[in-house]
C-alpha cells in the first residue's frame, strides 16, 4: 500500500464489524484513535461522520469516501488523465450512467475547480440524477 511505501503501517478498523455507532460514538473513537495513530483515513457511510471525526480527532483526517464524496479516487483519476494527456487544457469530460453517487459528484466538483466542461448523461429520474444540493455546490465552485 501507499502507506507502507512511505514507511508507515496501516491499522484496519472495520466500520461494519465495529461497535461504532452502536456502543461507541464517533467523538470517543476519534479521541482514542488519535492516541495511537498519526493520521486517520476513513471510509464512512455518512458525510456527518467524516466531519465529526475531523472535529474530534487530534490528528489529521483524510476522507477516503462518504455518501457525497470520494476525493482520493477523483485525485487519482485526474492525476491519471494529466499523466496520459500531459495537461488538462481543453479537456472535456463526459459521464454516462447512474449519476446519483459520490464519484459523479466529485468528478463534477473537480471539473468545476479546473474549469473543465463536464457533461453528465443519465436517466431523467431523481433516482439516477445528481442531487440538487450538489448541482448548486458545483455551480458555486465554477463561478468563483
Amino acid at each position: 500500500t501507499g502507506m507502507h511505501q512511505l514507511g508507515g503501517h496501516a491499522i484496519f478498523y472495520s466500520i461494519t464489524d465495529s461497535p461504532l455507532g452502536k456502543k461507541e460514538n464517533i467523538s470517543d473513537t476519534a479521541k482514542v484513535a488519535s492516541r495511537f495513530v498519526n493520521i486517520i483515513a476513513a471510509r464512512v457511510f455518512k458525510r456527518q461522520d467524516i466531519w465529526d471525526l475531523a472535529k474530534y480527532a487530534d490528528v489529521p483526517v483524510i476522507n477516503m469516501l462518504d455518501d457525497f464524496a470520494h476525493p482520493c479516487q477523483i485525485l487519482g483519476d485526474f492525476q491519471t488523465i494529466k499523466e496520459y494527456r500531459g495537461s488538462l487544457d481543453s479537456f472535456k469530460l463526459s459521464y454516462f450512467g447512474d449519476a446519483y453517487n459520490n464519484v459523479t459528484y466529485d468528478l463534477m466538483r473537480m471539473s468545476a475547480i479546473f474549469g473543465i466542461r463536464m457533461d453528465v448523461v443519465c436517466p431523467n429520474d431523481s433516482e439516477y440524477s445528481p442531487e440538487q444540493i450538489v448541482l448548486d455546490e458545483v455551480k458555486k465552485i465554477y463561478l468563483v
